[in-house]
């Protein structure tokens, strides 16, 4: 008998579920869309009836309906079966007895980690709401009371047992506790304590606004006590994947096409209450590959509006060059010097949304701010170090020569000697890359191919693809050499015999493409 997934993907057809979340046109033996998970003007978001899959060109997202599901709805595996489950009209009641006791086991303990989790923090709103203190505190610094309700902000007393002797009350035990981190255990003894205490509490939210950690603000800071104190990770919750405010913020950002990125809670509760509804934090922890991707599946820009003291600077810097390698637009928004973004939000909302309205390039922020504080050979020692590598981050061919350009102007040198030393520290970096590159060229390549094949209705055998995708991976790389010199070219200061030596390098590159363009 067929398995729960084989019936579901039996009785739907990919194309009938996709044209359900977003609107799709026939092309050829396929269908079309423009891409639920990046933005873009033209449709590169293809369906395959045949193959049952789908492929997009602009981001690389693929899989099945199942896999569609998950990412456009933002939930797990099992929430994706059951959704198509009772569209198709299949029973579950095989699938519970496969996977076995263990499996409902496992849901059990999710669903009971967030009812836990919510009654904590329905808890923490109640502690706030009595608390006079929390309440002045948060006044002080500008919230407004129905962002407090909207963000469920909470607080909790100086108590070693509060939040435990309540949800033991509750009837939930210590180890459920222990398991989302709400308590600790003593290592000596068999006693158990809170993991928070005297802290403002700001729950953090799942996709759909489910609670699956906490973060604490100290409400007295001293060197012994850490200012904000996050939950561990859980089943629930893991870090390095959660922004903080992404189940408000993820709808504006697709509208707004560009996402705002701060680090704290305060700043971000301070940013929506600015209206500037397309923020997300990091919750005070490393900014992650997995957190832009999150990003980038709803706009390829952002701007990074970090603190602007030393430690901010440096965080906003990283997470630039983060966003910068993945090909991302990144932004940076200069703030008065010792401002966080929730000091400017309450000083002067305007101020804050001018600070966006007036943020750099990531890349021309490096370069002037590079130019403004040094001279001399400091300058120079700081574009090469700092400044120069950053090129290698940008994709397009057209912007890099634009970059490598805008650095011969402010330091008044030619720019084939910055060419030059930028050719030096790719070489330096090339050796480490080329494997890795090559391998994620040869796969987008395969998948794309085999979608072309599908479209023009001809056959093909992947085995024997491989000398191909290697010849369309060379031909793109020519195509983005071609593409840097031509912009090169149209630049009327460089000297004839720039020019002479840049068309002769122009027609080698085009004879080149035409040679392997067959």
């Amino acid at each position: 008998m067929p398995s729960n997934t084989e019936q579901i993907k039996e009785r739907l057809n990919i194309v009938d579920v996709i044209s359900g979340y977003i609107k799709v046109e026939k092309a050829g033996i396929n269908f079309k869309a423009k891409c639920p998970f990046h933005n873009e003007k033209t449709p590169s978001f293809f369906i395959s009836p045949t193959r049952q899959s789908f492929y997009c060109f602009g981001c690389g997202e693929k899989g099945d309906i199942f896999s569609f599901v998950q990412k456009f709805e933002g939930v797990d595996f099992k929430e994706a079966l059951k959704n198509l489950a009772d569209r198709a009209g299949v029973k579950l009641d095989k699938f519970r007895a496969e996977n076995s006791a263990e499996v409902d086991r496992e849901n059990r303990e999710k669903e009971r980690m967030y009812e836990i989790m919510e009654e904590a923090t329905k808890f923490f709103e109640k502690e706030l709401v009595e608390n006079k203190i929390a309440l002045k505190y948060l006044e002080k610094r500008g919230l407004a009371k129905n962002s407090i309700e909207k963000w469920r902000l909470g607080f909790v007393r100086d108590e070693w047992r509060s939040l435990h002797d309540y949800l033991i009350n509750q009837k939930f035990s210590k180890e459920e506790m222990l398991s989302v981190g709400l308590i600790k255990k003593t290592e000596n003894e068999n006693k158990y304590y809170d993991t928070f205490r005297n802290r403002l509490m700001f729950p953090i939210f799942d996709i759909n606004g489910k609670t699956i950690a906490f973060s604490g603000r100290a409400m007295q800071e001293n060197e012994k006590t850490p200012k904000y104190l996050n939950s561990p990770e859980t089943k629930l919750f893991y870090k390095s994947e959660v922004l903080y405010g992404f189940n408000v913020a993820k709808n504006y950002i697709r509208k707004l096409d560009y996402a705002v990125l701060v680090e704290g809670q305060m700043d971000l509760v301070m940013s929506h209450q600015a209206d500037v509804l397309n923020t997300v934090a990091s919750s005070g922890t490393a900014l992650t590959e997995f957190h832009l991707k999150k990003i980038q599946k709803l706009s390829n820009r952002v701007i990074m509006a970090y603190d602007s003291d030393e430690a901010g600077e440096k965080a906003s810097w990283r997470a630039a060059e983060l966003a910068l390698s993945l090909g991302m637009e990144a932004k940076i928004a200069s703030l008065p010097r010792g401002e966080d973004p929730a000091s400017v939000v309450k000083e002067d909302p305007k101020k804050w949304k001018r600070a966006l309205r007036e943020s750099e390039h990531f890349t021309d922020f490096a370069l002037n701010k590079a130019v403004r504080e040094n001279e001399g050979r400091n300058l120079t020692r700081e574009i090469t170090k700092n400044v120069l590598p950053l090129a290698r981050l940008i994709q397009s061919e057209i912007e890099k020569t634009q970059f490598i350009k805008k650095i011969a102007q402010k330091i008044r040198v030619g720019e084939e000697d910055v060419w030059n030393d930028f050719k030096k520290i790719e070489k330096s970096k090339d050796g480490k890359m080329e494997k890795s590159e090559k391998e994620k060229d040869f796969k987008d390549e395969k998948e794309a191919l085999i979608f072309e094949a599908e479209r023009y209705g001809f056959k093909i055998d992947i085995k024997k693809t491989k000398e191909e995708i290697e010849r369309r991976s060379e031909l793109k790389k020519m195509k983005q050499e071609l593409q840097r010199v031509a912009v090169m070219l149209d630049d009327k200061n460089i000297s004839k015999e720039e020019e002479e030596k840049l068309k002769t390098e122009f027609k080698e590159i085009q004879k080149n493409i035409k040679k392997n363009n067959y």
